[in-house]
């Protein structure tokens, strides 16, 4: 059996999304890896053009999860159930504008079969670069060295 980075009700989840017209956007740590930085992360954050979108939770509920609101717009969404907890939904990135200013930086990846669009790893660089933290600056180093080995891929 191959071995693949989702599970069947997580691609279910993005094709979901996918087929509404939901736009998004694969962020953070879990986009850094998909195209290329080494390091591991727990979590697959989702950065939605409008987390209120009903079709968001439609797609959930179709994928067999739960959708619960955020509260106030403070907290974001919180997808779980058959989902499981690897999906987190982002609402803001530090030091990234909106996700319409953002969405020009991000392109199409293939993860299993599937597109994913997924952020760009100078803009997700700049991001961790801004928020400073601990986590941050350890992530920071391997998304720069894959940022370096794409250049000198470029230049041959």
């Amino acid at each position: 059996m191959p071995v693949s980075a989702f599970t069947e009700s997580e691609r279910q989840l993005i094709t979901e999304l996918r087929a509404r017209g939901v736009r998004f956007m694969v962020v953070g740590m879990s986009a850094a890896l998909i195209q290329g930085a080494r390091g591991s992360t727990e979590d697959i954050d989702l950065w939605f053009e409008d987390s209120s979108d009903p079709r968001i939770a439609d797609a959930v509920r179709a994928a067999g999860g739960i959708w619960v609101s955020g509260s106030f717009g403070m907290q974001p969404p919180r997808i779980g159930g058959k989902l499981g907890d690897r999906f987190d939904v982002v609402l803001t990135m530090s030091g990234l504008g909106t996700f319409q200013d953002e969405i020009g930086n991000a392109h199409d990846e293939t993860v299993d079969g599937i597109a994913l669009p997924v952020l760009s790893l100078d803009r997700i660089a700049h991001s961790k670069r801004t928020a400073g933290r601990a986590k941050d600056k350890l992530a920071l180093e391997a998304i720069e060295d894959a940022l370096a080995i794409l250049a000198a891929d470029k230049q041959r």
